[in-house]
């Protein structure tokens, strides 16, 4: 099947090949699960038949619910498995090549998804969750880079632009099968979404034939005759595709990077700029209290009671993609910086007012309507200001400073924490707008940040 892939490849656009285009198919299919899946999990926990299984009764409101704390751990512990596998990853990657970790971790996607599937308890549902985030630590280190280094320079920076156009699609298409399965009586409300997750991870493991290994790894290697036949694989729609001579342009770029080395190089140099870019881009992203709205958004809408809280959900997702369209549409017109300092402020304002009207008791039915409509404007305006800062600083990174896996694990930390603020404070979710006291100064960050606009990643250090 590779060689027939091999001899029929053709043209899709001037820099995208039929074989080129599949691999990134299935590398995007693996992300849609990490959005799928992160999106169902964080949804059904607010199902009366998820809490009726894993939570406890309250004789007060003659209702079953989960208890703030095992909900803290629900959402927070399974982050130590995303920081595990964002570790084993790196580490398997570098030793034995990029293909083996899509195999590996859609197999420990699909046994979290029939763990979680089958839970009885809470213990396991826990687990299931765990193991979940371990494929997602996995994935999230692995799909960028790997994209990267299979596709060539012309066209790297819309591919790993879906990255989070898929991940965004995906938690939009979980809204609406969620908000159908949460009017369905019985354990098959939150099983059904559940059960879909394994779709996914199945379709990546029946296709990842499909993809090759990364030419920038065989070559790294000292492995040249393999990298050349998979940049031919890749690349030649062309007969006389100059597949060697590539080769060659890469070896000698990876031969005079500087980016290979120990790891307290990171703070030496013009490394210790980039280290610290990334490291303020990826923890402002979690103080501004996004994982509150992530985590525990469905919970908090369900405890306003205006309106069917799935049904908000879903039309949050939907404006969310939305915004991810514009933000790929209009950021180079407008500016990343731009765009995160105006917008990051109003992140700031809408926050603000969220946890001024969380104060308010006894809360009117205005005042939950008027948290509400915030619940759903925040994540918007957050994906529009921070997000497109956040593609620069971290994504454009990852090319060449590989090593950025530090500041990935300490966003991670970060979101652990932020996760179990909210939770743990009260049930009240009184704490709702704490992020908010963190976002001017997570925005005054965003002044050492360029723009960026039409440089590549080299250019950053000169400005």
């Amino acid at each position: 099947m590779w060689a027939f892939l091999r001899d029929h490849n053709y043209h899709v656009s001037k820099h995208l090949t039929s074989n080129l285009l599949m691999s990134v198919m299935v590398l995007s299919t693996s992300v849609f699960t990490f959005g799928f899946e992160t999106a169902v999990l964080s949804t059904v926990q607010a199902m009366s038949q998820f809490e009726k299984r894993f939570g406890e009764w309250n004789p007060e409101t003659e209702k079953y619910f989960i208890s703030p704390s095992k909900l803290a751990y629900l959402n927070s512990f399974p982050l130590i498995a995303y920081a595990v596998g964002v570790v084993v990853a790196a580490q398997i990657s570098e030793r034995w090549g990029r293909r083996i970790i899509v195999l590996i971790m859609n197999t420990i996607c699909i046994g979290g998804v029939l763990l979680s599937l089958f839970a009885k308890n809470y213990g396991q549902t826990l687990g299931g969750r765990m193991l979940i985030q371990i494929h997602v630590g996995m994935e999230a280190y692995l799909v960028p880079m790997y994209v990267a280094e299979l596709v060539p320079a012309a066209i790297r920076g819309a591919m790993v632009a879906t990255y989070a156009f898929s991940h965004i699609l995906a938690a939009f298409i979980a809204s609406i099968i969620t908000n159908f399965t949460s009017r369905i009586d019985g354990h098959a409300s939150w099983r059904i979404p559940i059960g879909l997750i394994m779709i996914f991870p199945s379709v990546v493991l029946v296709t990842s034939f499909l993809i090759p290994e990364s030419p920038r790894w065989l070559l790294r290697k000292g492995r040249f005759e393999e990298a050349v036949d998979n940049i031919y694989y890749l690349r030649g729609a062309d007969r006389d595709y100059p597949a060697e001579e590539e080769a060659r342009l890469i070896l000698e770029t990876i031969h005079n990077a500087t980016s290979q080395g120990r790891w307290n190089e990171l703070f030496k140099g013009t490394n210790a700029r980039r280290t610290w870019v990334g490291i303020l881009a990826a923890a402002s992203t979690q103080l501004t209290g996004q994982s509150f709205a992530s985590n525990y958004g469905t919970v908090l809408l369900k405890s306003l009671n205006v309106m069917d809280p799935f049904t908000a959900t879903m039309i949050k997702r939907a404006v969310v993609l939305a915004a991810c369209i514009f933000v790929i549409v209009f950021v180079e017109r407008i500016g990343r910086r731009r765009l995160c300092l105006i917008v990051g402020s109003m992140c700031a304002a809408c926050l603000l007012i969220m946890g001024g009207l969380g104060t308010i008791t006894p809360r009117q039915t205005d005042t939950s309507n008027g948290i509400l409509a915030l619940t759903i404007i925040f994540p918007v305006l957050y994906m529009v200001g921070f997000g497109s800062m956040y593609a620069l600083t971290f994504w454009r990174a990852l090319e060449i400073c590989k090593k950025l896996i530090i500041a990935r694990s300490l966003e991670e930390i970060d979101e652990m924490v932020e996760s179990k603020v909210p939770a743990w404070r009260s049930r009240e979710w009184k704490s709702s707008g704490l992020g908010s006291k963190l976002t001017e100064l997570v925005n005054r960050d965003k002044e050492v940040l360029s723009e960026g606009k039409g440089d590549h990643v080299e250019h950053l250090d000169t400005k």
